[in-house]
């Protein structure tokens, strides 16, 4: 058991500070590959409190209600994001809070969907946009493969997992970032894709950062085909794969820029693909 530990996604570090200490990080084994050091961009102080009801004042408005999973609602200059067993006070800039634990005070304190949701409001402060897709790093270059669910993400991840599996492909030549959430920053003028440890059925996750080449949506086809997509609708379909902050005007409006200048920087295509391994030789030849 540690008092504080820091974690590095999309090169962001996260100071999660425990009142009485930090459990059980031994069960979230993936976090374990963001452990870092360095200054701190967020931090967060966690309380166990098995008390601690949330005052129903402190609510507010509430700008976003998927419950029993989750509420984000805003009060006194500040936001709150309740689960089922966490609240957490936020600041506006979403860069400091406090996470009040009701249940299971033992239990790792930085997890779904408190994690995921911190982030994408993270980077809708004009940080960057997380992408409902597959990321891969082949020989230093960035290749995006997104789509909506069962457009093939993890399958996609898992014939690169088997290329790398039967020595096919050395570890250094290529890198499976995430099979389902990756995050694209725009960095000195540069995109650049991030893994992060939310994964999808592969189960596949880096920390590892890579420049963002080539962006695939994905089609299940009879046959391996690819055509380039203007960028009036790449954007559109970046926009439906993202995960916008639809409570936040401004954060929205970053959003939809963020991935009109995303989708006329970095060329796109759409791939039909068949699920074996000629793809991905074939999206490798990709340079129109």
């Amino acid at each position: 058991m540690i008092d504080n530990l820091k974690l590095k996604i999309a090169d962001i570090v996260f100071s999660l500070i425990g009142e009485g200490g930090i459990h059980r990080l031994k069960d979230n084994a993936l976090y374990h590959l963001f452990l870092t050091e360095g200054d701190s961009e967020v931090i967060l102080r966690f309380r166990h409190d098995s008390a601690f009801q949330g005052d129903k004042n402190l609510l507010g408005e509430i700008l976003f209600d998927t419950q029993p999973n989750w509420r984000l609602c805003y009060s006194n200059k500040k936001y709150i994001f309740q689960t089922r067993d966490r609240t957490a006070i936020l600041t506006p800039d979403f860069t400091s809070g406090e996470i009040y634990i009701t249940k299971n005070p033992r239990s790792f304190p930085f997890t779904y969907p408190l994690d995921e949701v911190l982030m994408i409001n993270l980077l809708a402060q004009e940080r960057g946009v997380m992408v409902h897709s597959c990321g891969v790093s082949s020989k230093g270059q960035g290749l995006l493969f997104t789509g909506t669910s069962r457009a093939g993400k993890s399958t996609i991840a898992n014939l690169w997992k088997s290329q790398i599996a039967n020595g096919r492909l050395q570890n250094e030549e290529v890198s499976i970032l995430s099979d389902d959430r990756i995050i694209i920053r725009k960095m000195d003028g540069q995109f650049w894709m991030y893994g992060t440890p939310w994964h999808g059925d592969a189960k596949v996750c880096s920390p590892e950062k890579a420049p963002l080449e080539r962006i695939f949506f994905l089609k299940h086809a009879k046959e391996n085909t690819v055509k380039k997509i203007k960028p009036l609708e790449a954007a559109s379909r970046l926009i439906v794969c993202s995960f916008p902050t639809f409570w936040d005007k401004k954060g929205m409006e970053f959003t939809l820029e963020f991935c009109a200048e995303l989708a006329q920087k970095v060329p796109c295509y759409e791939l039909g693909f068949v699920p074996d391994e000629s793809v991905l030789d074939f999206v490798e030849e990709v340079r129109f």
